[in-house]
């Protein structure tokens, strides 16, 4: 195995968030001498990152005896995926004391951060992406301004975030009204979102997301009528939305759960777990919220829909099958 295919394996236990092998292949890494190759580094940086493992990334990269952009972007990428907008910004710190030229995917993560730090560090945003042209010759496009308008989405500036789009230099595509029209979802803004909607169905009449997004707004505003009718609408064009799954591996098998999923051979064990759980939380003072059940059903109805959560059962068998302090 030489430096690519070693990069190219790594790339893939990331995707996939195999921690466990791509382990393996870091130690192989530095048993056989290629993590001087700052190709197979960036790769094991950006494997720890897609794994959650920041700390074992951040060490990696600190270990590195050179860093190129691709070093410095795969660092950022892995803190703002792992929602640490902090620490995303003091690495852009690091790479400005160290005179690292930002490039547009450089950029785009700095702008991304933002949504994971604090509503006073907005402004700070606005001056960065100010500063993209004029100080470091980069020209923003359409990836970098739908980034800003989920950001000041993402904080509640939806008036803010439109007009933006409207000042922008060019046409905006698809996308820039997506960020727009998933902001107003959040926050249930239908004025907003349906001009939205009404701009990417102009651009992309086939995109079925649209429709999804755009009946998810409804249903969040407690318009379960115009949701409807948006549903009908897709069934009309012959879209079909596909269920959400979650999955869990464990001693190298993957297994997958949909919301109240009970084909899994140990389901009865794993609702009983789940339902223990659930009795203990409601102890503690925990309550669901359920505001963000986008079906108009009565309120125990939507606490069921919480509670068998694919991605709560999936937990669950990890728990049930697992040793206390071990993940797999």
């Amino acid at each position: 195995m030489d430096e690519v295919e070693l990069a190219s394996v790594l790339g893939v236990c990331g995707d996939l968030g195999f921690q466990k092998l791509g382990e393996q292949f870091h130690c192989y890494a530095l048993k056989y001498g290629f993590l001087f190759d700052i190709g197979v580094g960036n790769a094991i940086v950006s494997t720890y990152s897609k794994c959650g493992n920041m700390e074992e990334a951040s060490k990696v990269f600190d270990s590195m005896s050179a860093h190129d952009i691709v070093s410095w972007n795969s660092l950022l990428a892995g803190h703002i995926l792992n929602r640490q907008g902090g620490e995303a910004l003091a690495v852009w710190k690091k790479m400005q004391k160290a005179g690292v030229q930002p490039d547009t995917i450089t950029s785009f993560l700095i702008i991304s951060a933002h949504r994971h730090t604090d509503f006073n560090l907005v402004e700070h945003c606005h001056d960065f992406f100010q500063s993209m042209k004029s100080v470091y010759q980069i020209e923003p496009n359409s990836d970098h301004y739908a980034c800003l308008v989920g950001v000041l989405g993402y904080w509640g500036l939806l008036e803010e975030a439109e007009e933006i789009i409207k000042k922008m230099p060019f046409d905006p595509k698809a996308s820039v009204w997506r960020a727009l029209l998933d902001s107003c979802r959040v926050h249930r803004n239908v004025t907003i979102g349906r001009r939205a909607a009404k701009n990417i169905l102009s651009m992309e009449p086939q995109d079925p997301s649209t429709y999804i997004l755009k009946s998810n707004l409804y249903s969040a505003s407690g318009r379960w009528h115009c949701s409807d009718l948006v549903r009908e609408e897709m069934k009309e064009r012959g879209f079909r939305k596909s269920p959400g799954r979650s999955w869990i591996i464990l001693q190298n098998k993957v297994h997958s759960f949909f919301s109240r999923d009970k084909s899994h051979p140990q389901s009865k064990d794993i609702y009983s777990a789940l339902d223990i759980l659930c009795m203990e939380c409601l102890k503690a003072g925990y309550v669901s919220d359920t505001s963000f059940v986008l079906h108009e059903v009565e309120e125990h109805q939507k606490m069921n829909f919480l509670l068998y959560h694919s991605g709560k059962l999936a937990v669950t068998y990890g728990l049930l099958t697992t040793k206390p302090g071990r993940t797999c």
